[in-house]
């Protein structure tokens, strides 16, 4: 059903005289004239932003432009510029271009709005680890990067064939981003600007920028002094993990088709199952009664049947948990289960789970020396907002291995804002050992949906939790 041609039809003008500013000259003092004109190198749509507005500018001539927000139709109309209240923290658009009645083009637009993570915030995160308590064990140059990754932005615009990133430029050695598409290298730029043109409609995928340095030249001589005090032989690509700071912007986004059903559809976290008890049974998740409610859960594991215990290396082991991942294992050594309601009532109710420690004589763990439990005490879940629009919270996580203060503690931390529309932007960061896992689960379904995975490459990796040692930082939205 085609939407009226004239600028605004009376049943969206009333609607936007509550949203946005109205100049009598004008359709509106978001929507600004003139024919779009394309060009080889533009994407179908170009976004620019300044601290309040979000401008949308349509690069294809059409004869009708519709904008759809969360699946609400919030402009039908001749002008290929649109102005929105720049007022959340990720905002969704679908673009439709329409030429002789007929839709031509869909693009969906992901603009985000990330600020300076607060002081408030820094202040709470500042303490990482109970070993890591003075800024001196902590690079300047790691400092620099979680600011960066914390505060930078990444655009997508994708349509039926392509996609189209735009970012904030982040701190790199070499400075040379490389681009990964679902955890695999697709390319690389010195630009702030890449286009994929290897996508398919209907599919979803993950893009992340990836920027990289290394710690100082005196970071360097503390971690292999150490590692010479503890006689620990590293190879050249240890090393190479050891001084590394890495940080990972990304987003992920849905590949539109050229239907108008594309164009009014919202996005979904997870799509294709319904509700169902075997959902809820499967999920095991800490408190879930409606729809609309979601779970962030979190957890950190051993890969391995055991390992060579690293600190001290004295000939006894530690047991793993012996796995890959697996959103809905029992074995770990962390769990974090963060469930969120935004309908009567709100909440956002956290459960802590501690796996139990084995240190073992042997590497087939038939004689355990010891058995452990680590307090749930270095697990702080900090509930920022509570609403039916907007959850914010977060997660600081200091928690050792329970065999004495030699040990390591494992330390990740993360902030996540969940929309109601539904959208998500998670930032943090954790260690490089042992494993991490994070998912999204809904209430509606049996899927997980994965916000963060990451692994160690050998058993040496676990030398990664030495003081100081870099952590790996994130800043996913979709």
């Amino acid at each position: 059903m085609k939407k009226d041609e004239r600028c605004l039809t009376n049943k969206y003008k009333k609607k936007l005289k509550k949203r946005y500013f109205i100049i009598p000259v004008l359709c509106s003092s978001f929507l600004l004239g003139g024919e779009g004109t394309s060009a080889a190198e533009k994407p179908l749509v170009s976004v620019e932003k300044s601290d309040k507005i979000v401008t949308l500018q349509i690069n294809e001539p059409g004869d009708l432009y519709e904008i759809y927000q969360d699946g609400k139709l919030e402009y039908s109309g001749k002008s290929n510029k649109y102005q929105d209240n720049l007022n959340s923290d990720i905002q969704n658009y679908k673009v439709g271009v329409f030429k002789q009645n007929k839709l031509k083009k869909v693009s969906t637009v992901k603009v985000t709005n990330n600020k300076k993570t607060s002081i408030s915030v820094q202040k709470s995160l500042a303490k990482v680890s109970e070993v890591e308590t003075t800024n001196s064990n902590k690079d300047r140059k790691a400092e620099i990067m979680e600011g960066n990754i914390n505060s930078a932005n990444l655009e997508v615009v994708a349509t039926n064939n392509s996609v189209t990133l735009n970012w904030d430029k982040i701190p790199d050695e070499d400075g040379i981003y490389e681009i990964y598409k679902d955890d695999v290298q697709i390319g690389s730029t010195r630009n702030l600007e890449f286009t994929d043109n290897n996508v398919k409609p209907n599919s979803r995928y993950q893009y992340d920028i990836v920027a990289t340095t290394q710690v100082s030249d005196e970071q360097k001589e503390k971690y292999l002094n150490l590692v010479k005090e503890r006689k620990i032989k590293l190879t050249a690509k240890d090393k190479k993990e050891l001084f590394s700071i890495e940080g990972h912007l990304s987003n992920i986004i849905d590949i539109p088709n050229i239907q108008e059903s594309s164009l009014e559809q919202p996005q979904v976290f997870i799509k294709g199952e319904k509700d169902s008890s075997s959902a809820k049974t499967s999920m095991k998740a800490a408190y879930m009664p409606k729809a609309n409610a979601y779970s962030f859960v979190y957890m950190t594991f051993i890969p391995y049947f055991s390992l060579e215990d690293p600190f001290p290396l004295n000939g006894t082991y530690l047991k793993g948990d012996d796995r890959a991942y697996q959103p809905y294992s029992d074995r770990y050594r962390t769990k974090v289960d963060v469930s969120t309601g935004f309908k009567g009532p709100t909440y956002i109710n956290p459960v802590v789970d501690i796996g139990t420690s084995h240190r073992c004589a042997d590497a087939a763990c038939k004689k355990v020396i010891e058995t452990k439990t680590a307090s749930k005490s270095g697990v702080k879940v900090y509930k920022d907002l509570v609403s039916t629009k907007k959850m914010v919270w977060r997660v600081k996580h200091d928690v050792g291995i329970p065999f004495g203060k030699i040990y390591p503690n494992i330390n990740y931390y993360y902030e996540a804002t969940l929309l109601n529309s539904p959208s998500f932007v998670v930032k943090g960061a954790h260690d490089k050992a042992p494993n991490h896992e994070f998912y999204l689960f809904a209430e509606t379904s049996t899927k997980a949906f994965p916000i963060e995975k990451y692994k160690v490459n050998s058993k040496n990796d676990f030398m990664l939790l030495m003081p100081g040692s870099p952590q790996h930082f994130f800043n996913r939205s979709f």
